[in-house]
Formats: C-alpha cells, structure tokens, sequence
C-alpha cells in the first residue's frame, strides 16, 4: 500500500493502540473490527468467549501477553462469516522487527497471521471503502486451497487467487527436502503421488521445496567448506505426476538452492526426473 492510501486508511479506521516504552513506538496493535466492528463480547457466554479453553491455541509460541483470547464457537463462526478469519490480526513473537509500526504493515515491510484462513472479507470491506493494495498470503495451518494465495484491488473489488497448492502438499515438501539432506533411502514409488494440476502449481511446489533445502542447508553450516557446499544425492521428483503440465521449460532455477548467496555460501543439486512424461 502506498502513502496516499495509507494515510486513507488512517482516517477511514484510525491507526490502532500504540505501545510507547521510554517514548519510543514500540509496537502498534490494530483489530479487524477496526475496519468491520465485531459484536460486543459477552464474557460470560462460553459459546462467545470460551474461557474454559485457554490453550486453544497455545501451540503458537506467544510471549504470554501475546496470547490471542480464547473464543467461542459462535463468535468463531461469526468471524468466518464477516472477517474470513475465525481470528483477529496477530503477531508471531518470536519474528518480526522490533518496532512495528502501522505504515510497516501496510507496506508489507513485515507480516501478520490468522488461523484457518486470511482475512479476505476484511480485504473486500477496505477495497469497497476505496483503498487500492495488494496482499499475498502463506498459511502454514492450512491443509487445503487456502494454503497460498495472492489477491489485489481492481476497479474497487478485492480480486484474489487461492492455492493450487494445499497445505498437506507443502508438508510432504518439507518431509522429501528433510529425507534429500539426510540422504535417506528413498523410494518415491512408494512415496504419495501429487497429481501436478498445472505449470502454476508446479511452480509452488518446486519454490517450496526448493526453500526448505536453502532453509535446511542454512541450519547444518557443518557440510558447508570453503564456502561450497557439496551434496552427492540427487533429488528424486519422479513422485510428482506432470502428466497435465505442458510446460516444463525453464526449471533450472530450482537447481540452485545456495542458502545465503550474499556471503558467498553457495549449492546446486541434481534433480531427477527421469520418469517425467515430457
């Protein structure tokens, strides 16, 4: 979001709660119901605020301030049904900048999560009140379409794109990158098949897998000499069936999985598709 319509933003919702620490902005805390107000709470109603679950969503790693409050099954539904979300806009405490400011988020300079899915409704709501943005989202709790997603405002409606990739694919990435590095005996016929829908969902597929080699390479600083790493195995693809994709061009890219170009650690590896119907 640009400056012209962060400052709309501003006067159409406000600019949330602002944490001051020895003067210094420190962080800013801002709600969905800034922008789409939700019912007042009724903390005595389990079915709005459960308060008998207080760890409903405790395996998150929240400082204990952070915790998000527990909610109700009505109040859940009702968030679906005006938000998209069954959660308000939350912080990972264990990531991000030390100052958080409002003008960040809408930058996109850091990030934020929901459970289940993203705010979509809330999109909409802010596109319809005339503000232009793009957003794309990554939701790691999400086993379905909703897994990846990007969406942007066009002649005032939120325009968005959901998946291909679900987030039960994205697991088995993370599984055959950790198998390729501990070089374990694989045998992708017996590994679960991916019917590859097309060259898009591809794409997700080898970018994800391809991150969680760089990611893996980065943490086992061990193998790496000289600035080079080596890897001798080679990484089985042969359990994704590409029989819909017609494009499989350019895929180079996905060789080259150097996990900190910038201090010249560098790695590229071998990709086996043999049995790829080209």
């Amino acid at each position: 979001m640009d400056d012209e319509n962060i400052e709309k933003f501003k006067k159409l919702y406000g600019e949330g709660e602002q944490h001051l620490i020895c003067e210094v902005l420190v962080d800013t805390k801002i709600s969905f119901s800034m922008i789409i107000p939700e019912p007042a709470k009724n903390g005595s109603d389990k079915n709005w605020v459960d308060n008998s679950r207080q760890d409903i969503w405790s395996f998150r790693h929240f400082a204990e301030e952070e915790k998000p409050e527990p909610v109700g099954r009505e109040l859940e539904i009702w968030r679906y049904e005006n938000w998209g979300t069954p959660s308000d806009l939350l912080y990972d405490s264990l990531e991000g900048p030390d100052i958080r400011s409002l003008e960040g988020l809408l930058k996109g300079e850091y990030g934020f999560y929901t459970f289940g899915r993203p705010p979509f409704k809330v999109y909409e709501k802010m596109a319809a009140d005339g503000l232009v943005f793009e957003i794309r989202w990554w939701c790691d709790q999400a086993y379905d379409e909703w897994f990846t997603g990007k969406g942007q405002v066009e002649k005032g409606r939120f325009q968005y794109h959901v998946g291909p990739m679900t987030g039960d694919e994205n697991l088995q990435m993370q599984l055959v990158a950790h198998d390729f590095l501990d070089c374990s005996e694989e045998d992708t016929d017996n590994q679960k098949r991916i019917i590859v829908k097309n060259r898009e969902h591809l794409d997700q597929l080898l970018k994800e897998l391809q991150r969680y080699v760089k990611t893996n390479l980065y943490m086992q600083r061990k193998i790496i000499e000289e600035n080079t790493i080596t890897l001798s195995n080679v990484l089985d693809l042969n359990f994704l069936d590409v029989s819909n994709v017609t494009d499989l061009s350019n895929l180079s890219e996905y060789f080259d999985v150097s996990p900190f170009p910038d201090n010249g650690w560098f790695c590229k590896i071998k990709l086996d598709t043999s049995k790829w119907k080209k």
